[in-house]
């Protein structure tokens, strides 16, 4: 959808058709975390909740995989980087912690045409870790760039792209 044109950010959610006694729905569940500086209080609304998702700053997990950090030259998920910052050596920084084993992750970005996709061996972690990953990437004529984490169960995490103007 970041190839479309327009800045559009992907909600992890779940369809739930039948619920049975004791089904347990939340060791399947996609989960939104939220980028805030304070956990809002009912009584104070909805609108740092609606902020947060409007504004891309969140990352979607099914819970084994957290994103705590994601920065590509300094940009945040949701955030514009401008062209003329030199796009052919950017820094991409991102801070993972885990359950399971990772198995890899892959840096995705676009040109409004097409997605390109370049994969990180992390097949060498081991169980309950955390990594800080800092990584050189081009991009030269992209309009956007995410990431993804996955573990080695399949369970995985993404980041809302950071928008290239």
């Amino acid at each position: 959808m970041a190839n479309w044109g327009q800045e559009k950010y992907t909600l992890g959610e779940v369809d739930i058709f039948k619920i049975y006694k004791g089904y347990e729905l939340f060791g399947t569940m996609n989960i939104n975390y939220l980028k805030l500086d304070t956990v809002p209080r009912f009584e104070d609304g909805w609108q740092p909740v609606l902020d947060a998702l409007r504004q891309g700053q969140f990352f979607v997990t099914t819970g084994e995989v957290l994103i705590t950090d994601f920065t590509v030259g300094g940009k945040e998920s949701g955030e514009r980087l401008k062209q003329g910052d030199g796009l052919s050596s950017i820094m991409l920084k991102t801070s993972l912690e885990w359950t399971y084993p990772l198995n890899w992750m892959a840096i995705v970005s676009g040109d409004g045409q097409q997605v390109y996709r370049e994969r990180i061996d992390l097949s060498k972690t081991k169980e309950f870790g955390t990594l800080d990953v800092s990584v050189d990437i081009d991009l030269t004529d992209r309009e956007w760039v995410r990431i993804e984490v996955w573990d080695i169960a399949r369970n995985g995490a993404f980041t809302q792209p950071v928008w290239i103007e």
